[in-house]
């Protein structure tokens, strides 16, 4: 268990409309045995898997709510339902292996112990590797009766087709920017760096909030001045590196990846240039190579990277 069950989900505000649509299957008896919540990191796809498996186990819901007091809720307030299950990634940038999935698959064909619903969780369920992949199939094709599987992913594509395609798929998509920035100043109680956690999160909500929160937003910044510096020439590609190196990799392709995206986004009212299309596929490339290998030599990589930005940045001033 992780320590969000700890206290009782709710779902942001945005999510009202997919979380009345869940409330309504549930009302005709509609609920399929398996939902696939997708959508960008930071819309709040964890807080809305956990909302709703909560509601599913409560015995007295109140307002399509878990009540927080029947025997049930105190055992999930507890971090202890035995009808609960989460499985997630080890650690940022793990895989999920088949052998835990086999143990999920394994305990979705029990009895529930407290005679209702049995709800499995698969956060980020993306990461699972083939052998993971193909051991789920069984459970999503055979599914048992009162049973809910409830996946979340932040790469639609990178999911199996046969996965996919056996889910009731629900994307959440980024919510709009007056709705955020509200959001984000009632929980930070004004923050100044709202509005650039904001740019730099892609509009994502629960993304921008980390940023502010675990000082995130600090790091982006200066990782955006060595960007900018390689592109004007200020740093080698090695210094670049060396300054980043301490820095995730896999946090360094996605902030990359988000401030090209905005750069193509503002010049893409004159016409982007090429050069930038093609730096992309180039980040695409590394995340790639980031995700399938534990051992990259990540200096050699970001030199790599910060050498072809240069060229890509020269090109576009040309």
């Amino acid at each position: 268990m992780t320590d969000e069950t700890a206290s009782l989900a709710r779902p942001l505000p945005w999510q009202k409309d997919v979380w009345d649509s869940f409330n309504r299957a549930v009302e005709v008896n509609r609920m399929p045995h398996a939902l696939l919540l997708h959508g960008s990191n930071g819309v709040g796809k964890r807080r809305l898997a956990l909302c709703f498996a909560q509601r599913m186990l409560c015995l007295a819901t109140v307002d399509h709510y878990a009540c927080g007091t029947c025997k049930s809720c105190k055992l999930l307030l507890a971090g202890s339902h035995p009808d609960l299950s989460i499985l997630e990634p080890a650690e940022e940038g793990k895989k999920i292996l088949v052998d835990d999935v086999r143990k999920l698959c394994t305990k979705l064909n029990t009895t529930a112990q407290q005679g209702g619903w049995k709800i499995s969780l698969i956060m980020d369920a993306d990461a699972m590797n083939i052998n993971a992949s193909n051991a789920l199939l069984k459970s999503l094709e055979e599914p048992q009766g009162k049973t809910l599987l409830i996946l979340t992913s932040d790469r639609l594509h990178a999911l199996l087709p046969t996965i996919r395609s056996r889910c009731q798929k629900q994307h959440l998509p980024v919510p709009n920017l007056d709705i955020v920035t509200h959001w984000l100043n009632e929980v930070t109680g004004n923050s100044a760096d709202v509005s650039k956690a904001i740019e730099v999160s892609n509009g994502c909500p629960l993304l921008a909030l980390h940023n502010i929160e675990s000082g995130t937003l600090g790091m982006r910044q200066d990782f955006e001045s060595v960007i900018e510096g390689v592109a004007s020439g200020t740093l080698t590609s090695m210094d670049a590196a060396q300054r980043c190196a301490k820095l995730n990799g896999n946090n360094i392709v996605d902030w990359y990846m988000n401030y090209l995206h905005r750069l193509v986004t503002n010049e893409g009212q004159g016409g982007a240039d090429l050069s930038l299309f093609h730096f992309q596929d180039r980040l695409i490339s590394a995340r790639k190579l980031l995700l399938s290998q534990s051992n990259v030599n990540q200096q050699l990589l970001l030199e790599g990277l910060f050498m072809d930005w240069a060229q890509s940045s020269s090109a576009g001033n040309n």
